[in-house]
């Protein structure tokens, strides 16, 4: 077992913090901005596999996206919709990506099919699913 020792400060700290992004709050952020009218620049975004599923599948619905790795920055050029009506979009195992994404689809006027890896097919979204529907989505599922 480690010991850590801690050391009383004789004067008030004075420090710049950077602390991490969320994957969650980068997400919504970008679906946010996405859907906005107008460009949006995200800083301080938590690069991570997650948001990658997010830029990938909204540059594939027609939504310009610039990542900025070295700075942690996104640029999103907001267009208030989808601007493709039919696309693929590849979640992979991002819970987040493939539920803000199902909600942001059924706003949308298209066909759109997601999808995720093996793992992410067996995790519960028949609720959300339901809720959509409660509201005149139109969804379905494969296999």
């Amino acid at each position: 077992m480690s010991t850590r020792v801690c050391h009383r400060v004789s004067r008030p700290l004075d420090a710049d913090v950077s602390i991490p992004g969320s994957k969650s709050l980068t997400n919504r952020a970008l679906v946010a901005a996405a859907l906005a009218d107008g460009p949006s620049i995200l800083s301080g975004a938590l690069l991570a596999d997650d948001v990658e599923r997010m830029t990938e599948s909204l540059g594939a619905l027609g939504v310009a996206i610039a990542v900025d790795r070295a700075d942690a920055r996104i640029e999103i050029g907001g267009c208030g919709d989808f601007p493709v009506e039919e696309a693929d979009l590849y979640c992979g195992n991002s819970g987040t990506t493939l539920r803000f994404l199902t909600a942001a689809c059924a706003t949308a006027f298209g066909r759109y099919r997601l999808d995720g890896s093996a793992r992410m097919r067996e995790r519960p979204v028949g609720a959300l699913v339901e809720a959509l529907r409660g509201l005149g989505a139109r969804i379905q599922f494969e296999g």
